[in-house]
């Protein structure tokens, strides 16, 4: 079909509007502190908080990914932006721990993945010429939603208080939400864009003709079980670091509450950037080539987080360590939807999560602990780094292995 029936750049910027919305889940650092000083709740219940919600992602996902093959992308988002915002509202009335594991963790957390689900989905699938570059915007939007919101909520929670903040943000986002979904539209299947030819792609064995998979011929594949490994090992050193971003500049770099957030809004904005940058760098020099250079970066990242001293260079590693965690987050869904096609990609990438996942289970319950036993985060960043080398390693094998199944 023709481009002129379809204004899929408007589609594109509804997406990333939407996705800044329930980006504000990635800035759960700047909740935490308040939450615990009202409370007296202790940092490995609150990390909890964080783990559930990424942890979840698979279940959102794989549902969201659903409802957007079956249904399409604007079902998919009302049905998740129901459940985000009202998580969010009903977590402006939480007394205790384990309902904002209910509300924000589990409601606003599924809600925020089905979103994610059907807006990746469905924008890829409207620009198959630039799978990289739309991908990394969509997902940008993600990253970019911490970077504006932690300092507005700072600034509300000092003002009004905790609680009332997230029933003034989820009241905000419902609102937004809903006139964005007016602009989506679902992608037709086979869509082209104008002027647009696809490149002819031999079958092979591990990419049968039509290059549509299936989930159980995808898992069926080693080289799968590879990408969700470099999944993992890529997004934990980001999530460690996002979800205390607020109190390792605290604690560690004596920064005040206000200008943590700020850096929290930084250390999003590189997140944003990597999703985008590193998405169209894969477009350039493969995808393989750019996830054994995220690896580096992030790596070295987290080595010099180890030793500096300065607000400079947390500042610095932090930059890093985001990118690289956007970057992921830009290129996963291109590996994905290169080697299994387009026409289940809601349910294989959701799938794929599970990578994400386990990343969120182990990330931030890693650093939590480690604060409690140690008083400072430096032991988990020597951890986080021995990650990143791991992961380097199955980049490469990624790379062999993705190199054989093309012959």
């Amino acid at each position: 079909m023709s481009e002129e029936h379809y204004n899929r750049w408007l589609i594109l910027i509804s997406a990333i509007i939407i996705n800044i919305c329930i980006g504000t889940l990635y800035a759960w650092s700047v909740f935490a502190m308040p939450l615990g000083k009202l409370f007296g709740w202790a940092p490995p219940a609150l990390a909890l908080v964080f783990t559930i919600n990424h942890g979840l992602s698979p279940v959102a996902m794989i549902g969201g990914g659903y409802l957007q093959d079956k249904l399409g992308s604007k079902t998919t988002i009302i049905v998740g932006g129901l459940m985000f915002t009202i998580g969010l509202f009903l977590s402006g009335y939480v007394s205790q721990v384990g309902m904002l594991y209910l509300t924000y963790s589990a409601l606003a957390g599924i809600g925020g993945g089905v979103i994610y689900a059907g807006n990746i989905g469905n924008t890829v699938k409207f620009f198959p010429d630039k799978r990289g570059l739309a991908a990394g915007l969509c997902a940008a939007g993600y990253g970019c939603g911490a970077m504006l919101v932690a300092p507005i909520a700072s600034a509300l929670i000092i003002n009004y208080g905790v609680l009332n903040t997230f029933q003034i943000l989820g009241t905000a986002f419902f609102i937004i939400i809903a006139i964005c979904i007016m602009f989506i539209k679902k992608a037709p299947a086979g869509y082209k864009p104008a002027g647009w030819t696809p490149p002819v792609v031999a079958a092979t064995a591990a990419q049968p003709a039509g290059n549509d998979s299936k989930w159980t011929q995808m898992i069926s594949e080693g080289i799968w079980w590879v990408v969700m490994i470099m999944l993992f090992c890529g997004a934990m050193s980001g999530l460690m670091v996002l979800a205390h971003a607020s109190p390792i500049g605290q604690i560690m770099f004596k920064l005040t509450p206000m200008n943590a957030a700020f850096f929290v809004s930084i250390i999003t904005l590189a997140n944003a950037l990597g999703r985008v940058g590193f998405g169209a760098l894969s477009d350039r020099i493969g995808r393989s080539n750019t996830i054994m250079i995220m690896y580096i970066v992030s790596a070295l990242s987290m080595l010099n987080l180890a030793f500096t001293t300065s607000v400079a260079g947390f500042v610095a590693s932090g930059i890093g360590c985001g990118a690289v965690f956007g970057g992921f987050m830009g290129t996963m869904p291109t590996i994905i939807s290169d080697r299994y096609g387009l026409k289940n990609f809601g349910v294989n990438y959701g799938i794929t999560f599970i990578g994400f996942s386990l990343a969120a289970i182990f990330g931030p319950l890693t650093a939590a602990k480690v604060r409690v036993a140690t008083g400072n985060y430096e032991q988990a960043f020597w951890i986080a780094l021995g990650i990143n080398v791991v992961g380097f390693v199955f980049a490469y094998i990624f790379r062999t292995m993705d190199v054989k199944s093309k012959k």
